[in-house]
């Protein structure tokens, strides 16, 4: 476990700075994939796409009834879901991640936003996270994908959420297809996690299954996959080979596993989705 986390910590350590200059969510802070659900958004707004929908769940759905949204961010990267939040929801948001150069651009843009206030950031593993009082609901972006204990995850999860507490999980999950495996679905599989340094690949329902048996249901899902845009052929095929030329370095094996992931998802083998769960 301790060289998983370590592994995911230099590996944002090393590529943060690029992923927010090149990456997708440049200029938003963000490091998740922009989804397009809105036929004419731009890409500003498909970025937030999946923190509208967090808001929805955990902000303005809220059962737990407590009138100050105090949520949880497993995973915060440099915080630029936790401060979409707070601005356009007056949320107030706790980021954790494994990465202190994340850490410190998180509290460097709080502060550049005037909203460190409302959201504080800090170096934590949300399989053994640190007591934090007041939460109303969590939520991972990306994220519990990295992890290689979800028993762990839900467990802590649930240790912090009042009953009616809410946590979202948005991620890729291996896809529901019950076919036998091929050759070549396993090799993409091995270079997406490779790449990306994943342990928690699974099936949408074995995960439930963990989450169920740790105190969550799931109130909704949504395969987000139809609403991501495939990379250009042409750059697809510039990842790809200098992902595999330059895979020891950071920046190229994180591209390796874009590619990859781009196979993956053109192939139906993985999907994009978002689950909502409630602390019975």
């Amino acid at each position: 476990m301790r060289d998983q986390v370590d592994g995911v910590r230099r590996y944002y350590n090393r590529n943060t700075s690029w992923m927010l200059l090149f990456g997708q969510g440049r200029g938003e802070a963000v490091i998740h994939r922009p989804v397009w659900m809105a036929e004419k958004s731009s890409r500003r707004e498909a970025l937030h796409t999946i923190e509208r929908l967090i808001a929805d769940t955990l902000v303005i759905e809220d059962p737990t009834g407590r009138s100050d949204k105090q949520i949880l961010d497993l995973g915060c990267g440099v915080g630029g879901s936790a401060l979409w939040l707070a601005e356009h929801y007056g949320a107030r948001v706790t980021g954790i991640t494994v990465s202190p150069v994340q850490v410190q651009t998180a509290q460097q843009l709080a502060v550049r936003c005037g909203l460190s206030d409302r959201c504080r950031f800090q170096v934590a593993d949300f399989n053994q996270l640190p007591e934090i009082k007041g939460i109303t609901g969590a939520y991972a972006i990306e994220s519990f994908s990295h992890g290689d204990e979800p028993r762990a995850f839900f467990s802590q999860v649930n240790r912090m959420l009042p009953i009616g507490g809410r946590l979202v999980v948005c991620d890729d999950f291996l896809s529901s297809d019950q076919s036998a495996p091929t050759v070549q679905r396993e090799i993409w599989l091995s270079r997406f996690r490779e790449g990306w340094h994943l342990r928690t690949l699974l099936r949408a329902d074995q995960v439930l299954r963990i989450a169920a048996e740790l105190g969550f249901q799931l109130i909704d899902s949504k395969n987000l996959t139809p609403y991501l845009k495939q990379t250009p052929l042409l750059f697809s095929l510039l990842q790809r080979l200098m992902g595999s030329t330059l895979r020891r370095t950071a920046w190229g094996s994180s591209m390796y596993g874009s590619s990859a992931l781009q196979i993956c998802q053109k192939n139906g083998w993985t999907e994009y989705l978002f689950l909502a769960l409630e602390k019975r």
